[in-house]
């Protein structure tokens, strides 16, 4: 479904087909996976990781199912759990083109995990908690796998663009457990089960409001599609598509330094983070 027909709560949901024919992912969902990155390196280099959890791993704009490929390529091979068997093997087949390997595992409801007590030093997912039907049992499986950290991002609830879109007049909502995402229903549970919270705050705080779309989709949205042909002679085209697969491919390996240069807002006053960040992490460690 192309995004422009798509929801505009959150458009991924119906369109996550799209980007396996065509990965142009754009410039706000590379940012964000190399945020990510930054986030893993740090974690690795403290804990000493060497297996990885990802689950859920649907929730991504972009290229689904790509989120780990960072330890991949640091020599860890990731278990990924999605739960649509279609989408997994579109997932399956990128990371073979890109030489990168990888345990896939399906899970309807991602209760139970078929893994063994402790499997893990590592589980994470991002902008993923809301496909969960069942919060506490799932949460209660995390905590059995995992060993050393747990990592959850989720939606900035409190930023300006998730408010405007959560209210755009005549935007169908995707079916999706909203609850999930408020921070007591998570951090609470994981107390519960012996999992410190460390460390939470606001990422992901580019200078690009927090609308999950390509900006000439959105430009379309905001009634401003004028600006479109001005952008267009103004954007370096030899650049071509922007998307996570080829940097991982070897074609555009300086493309996390593009990105990165719009991080400026990252260390932003307290106010600006709350209100303009697109994401909150939080980084529970066992007690």
């Amino acid at each position: 479904m192309p995004e422009s027909r798509a929801n505009f709560f959150f458009p991924i949901t119906d369109t996550w087909p799209s980007y396996f024919d065509d990965p142009d992912e754009g410039l706000g969902t590379v940012y964000e996976r190399m945020l990510l990155h930054r986030f893993f390196e740090r974690l690795k280099n403290r804990f000493g990781i060497r297996s990885v959890l990802e689950v859920p791993s649907f929730g991504m704009t972009g290229v689904s199912g790509l989120n780990s490929l960072w330890w991949a390529q640091q020599g860890i091979r990731p278990v990924v759990v999605d739960n649509d068997v279609q989408r997994l093997e579109k997932v399956r087949g990128v990371w073979r083109e890109l030489g990168l390997s990888a345990h896939f595992v399906l899970s309807k409801d991602f209760v139970p995990l078929p893994f063994a007590d402790g499997a893990f030093d590592f589980s994470y997912n991002f902008a993923a908690l809301w496909f969960v039907p069942h919060l506490q049992p799932f949460l209660r499986e995390m905590s059995r796998v995992t060993k050393k950290v747990i990592f959850i991002s989720v939606p900035n609830r409190a930023g300006i663009g998730y408010q405007l879109r959560l209210h755009w007049p005549g935007s169908p909502k995707p079916p999706l457990q909203f609850r999930n995402i408020t921070e007591k229903n998570f951090v609470r549970p994981l107390a519960e089960l012996g999992w410190k919270l460390t460390e939470k705050g606001f990422f992901d705080i580019p200078p690009w409001p927090d609308f999950p779309l390509k900006k000439e989709v959105l430009l379309q949205k905001l009634k401003l599609g004028f600006l479109l042909k001005r952008l267009k002679a103004n954007e370096n085209e030899t650049k071509g598509r922007t998307s996570i697969v080829d940097y991982f491919s070897g074609e555009r390996p300086e493309l996390d330094r593009e990105v990165l240069r719009f991080g400026f807002l990252e260390n932003a006053p307290w106010p600006v983070r709350l209100l303009w960040a697109h994401h909150r992490f939080y980084i529970f460690t066992k007690e």
